[in-house]
């Protein structure tokens, strides 16, 4: 009961992933923040071989800085539940299902916002690959939306596929490295269009998967905000990450 250490590696560059963090916008006086966890329940281990069932939950919300006051854009909820598998040393797999409800705010309406109701539920499936040797872990597989809605609209079963990696080329010093990552979406809804976010920084990195990283990001695609979800991005931007 409650392991101590995850099985999976947290889908680093994924700008949706289940963590703690706050990025500035380096273009406008814009931030970006969530909190959340995957928190391990249960494991089951025999020799090499391993089953954990984890729960996960973060809320993600886009604030805006203006003279003497600021606003919340937007507050996304996403909550999932894994069942992730440890095949040999190198090669994981994730079962899950979960749900995420996307929200324009009470600021961002009283500022003229127009209101979209966005709701998805899904299964997912990924392959994780993970090499300590080389410090690299790989991950690929998919979503499928099988209740999906935007306002009136409903748009189900359809697939987001999801491939992304993380490499740390130099230590620094004990538990201190230098990392690059990226995470590639493509959302069958929208034609196949792309969401990139590409990650490089400094890692702290003490026990099991939990980690502490500043890192510059650049993103560039479609948004990954369900209120704004067909609209085209640009960023870049400073972050600091704490992965539970």
């Amino acid at each position: 009961m409650l392991p101590n250490k995850k099985l999976v590696p947290l889908f680093t560059a994924d700008a949706r992933a289940h963590r703690l963090s706050i990025q500035k916008i380096l273009e406008n006086n814009s931030y970006l923040a969530s909190m959340g966890g995957i928190f391990p329940i249960i494991q089951v281990q025999r020799k090499n071989k391993a089953l954990q069932l984890c729960m996960a939950g973060t809320t993600y919300i886009g604030l805006k800085r203006y003279i003497n006051h600021g606003s919340v854009v937007n507050t996304d909820f996403f909550v999932d539940i894994y069942a992730d598998a440890k095949i040999s040393d190198h090669f994981l797999m994730r079962l899950g299902t979960g749900h995420t409800s996307q929200h324009l705010s009470d600021d961002a309406i009283v500022n003229g916002g127009i209101f979209t109701n966005y709701a998805r539920d899904y299964h997912q499936l990924f392959g994780i690959y993970k090499n300590n040797k080389y410090r690299l872990f790989v991950y690929g597989g998919g979503l499928f939306n099988y209740n999906f809605k935007v306002d009136t609209i409903d748009i189900s079963n359809k697939f987001l596929f999801q491939f992304g990696f993380e490499h740390v080329p130099f230590k620094l010093g004990s538990n201190q490295y230098i990392f690059y990552a990226a995470d590639f979406k493509w959302r069958e809804e929208l034609n196949y269009r792309s969401t990139q976010h590409y990650q490089f920084g400094y890692k702290y990195q003490k026990n099991g998967l939990r980690a502490l990283r500043i890192a510059y990001n650049y993103s560039t695609g479609v948004e990954e905000r369900g209120q704004f979800y067909k609209q085209n991005i640009t960023f870049s931007s400073i972050g600091l990450y704490l992965d539970f």
